[in-house]
């Protein structure tokens, strides 16, 4: 079963015909099986969210003939057990990842503790394009940093240069209000970059598949510190097989708050989750299952922007963190409340394994 994870994805089959992406446009007017499996037919409610999100969001279905003889139907649900991947030891495990200080701070967002979401990385460009920090990213064990794939796209290794540890990105070591200081961020070189090779951008201005590795040069100490920390992976079949809808999730940055005005320190939104079908409708676009949605819970802090791409989009689950999005697009922040889009990190689990080395 493991195998359907890293090669191509199976057919679910509903009856006789030939297996196509169920996302092809040019089938869909005339393809009923491809109507019933996005209505949940022939799967039931459990299985069918699961084949929506694996493979990267690709799922095909059998598009029956006309008139199609009675046939017997058949699904395979992927396994969603990871422990097969030989690189799975190579995150951490939940003791020791996701752990976060506690804070005082307002629940609906704002400037985060200085030792608040230790795995939020900033993205320092050095090129002709662009300079200075413009993207973030998520510290996901001694090694990688995940982002989305539009934040590297076209930018060579020396190009880019990762900042761990940070909270004021014009000061180091930085210091808060109250005279706590932090040690002095970690400038990392970043030895490969690894995009997904379905990257692309859509029809609506919209991104496909926006995820992307970056290695490190270096390794950092494998018991981190009280500023660099990594942030758990839902690689359980718990998470898995969770949609994350309605649910009261938070994002973290740099980017701007609803001014012009690009933030020093690291700040922080509580929004919420929506369902993909509800979100299509507040934006007028398709948003595929390899994708998820958060709008936010108030107009003060409307969402994320700007060098927030790339960013975290996390979960708080017994008190553990977990990424489980990564800032894709959107409206631009401070003028709208509609959702923005995220890349669904349970959809590219497979795709991150199997390219993580030590």
């Amino acid at each position: 079963m493991i195998r359907y994870l890293v090669s191509k994805p199976p057919c679910v089959h509903i009856g006789k015909g030939s297996c196509l992406r169920r996302f092809d446009r040019s089938i869909r007017s005339f393809c009923w099986s491809i109507v019933k499996f996005r209505g949940g037919g022939g799967c039931g409610s459990f299985k069918t969210p699961l084949l929506r999100r694996f493979f990267g969001g690709i799922t095909s279905v059998c598009c029956e003939e006309p008139n199609p003889t009675s046939a017997t139907t058949t699904t395979t649900i992927p396994d969603t057990d990871y422990n097969e991947f030989r690189t799975l030891p190579l995150l951490p495990n939940e003791n020791y990842c996701g752990l976060d200080a506690a804070s005082e701070r307002s629940i609906s967002g704002g400037i985060t503790d200085i030792d608040q979401y230790r795995w939020t990385v900033a993205l320092d460009y050095n090129n002709q394009k662009m300079e200075g920090v413009r993207c973030g990213g998520s510290l996901i064990n001694t090694r990688y940093v995940l982002t989305a794939a539009h934040c590297v796209y076209r930018v060579r290794e020396y190009e880019l240069t990762l900042c761990l540890g940070d909270w004021d990105i014009q000061e180091n070591p930085d210091c808060d209000m109250d005279g706590n200081c932090n040690e002095e961020a970690k400038f990392v070189n970043v030895s490969r970059i690894i995009i997904h090779p379905e990257y692309k951008r859509d029809r609506t201005g919209g991104k496909v598949n926006d995820i992307a590795l970056l290695r490190m040069e270096n390794a950092i100490p494998g018991n981190y510190t009280n500023y660099i920390f990594p942030i758990c992976m839902p690689t359980s079949v718990t998470l898995m097989q969770d949609l994350f809808a309605n649910r009261n999730v938070s994002t973290v940055g740099w980017g701007l708050a609803g001014t012009e005005t690009r933030n020093r320190y690291k700040m922080y939104s509580e929004i919420k989750t929506i369902s993909n079908h509800k979100c299509e409708k507040e934006l007028e676009k398709p948003i595929s299952d390899s994708k998820m949605c958060a709008k936010p819970l108030s107009s003060k802090y409307s969402d994320v922007c700007g060098s927030d791409s790339g960013g975290p989009l996390q979960i708080q689950i017994n008190g553990t963190y977990y990424l489980i999005g990564i800032v894709s697009y959107g409206p631009r922040c401070g003028l709208t409340t509609l959702p923005a889009v995220y890349t669904r990190v349970t959809s590219y689990m497979a795709w991150i394994l199997e390219n993580i080395t030590d």
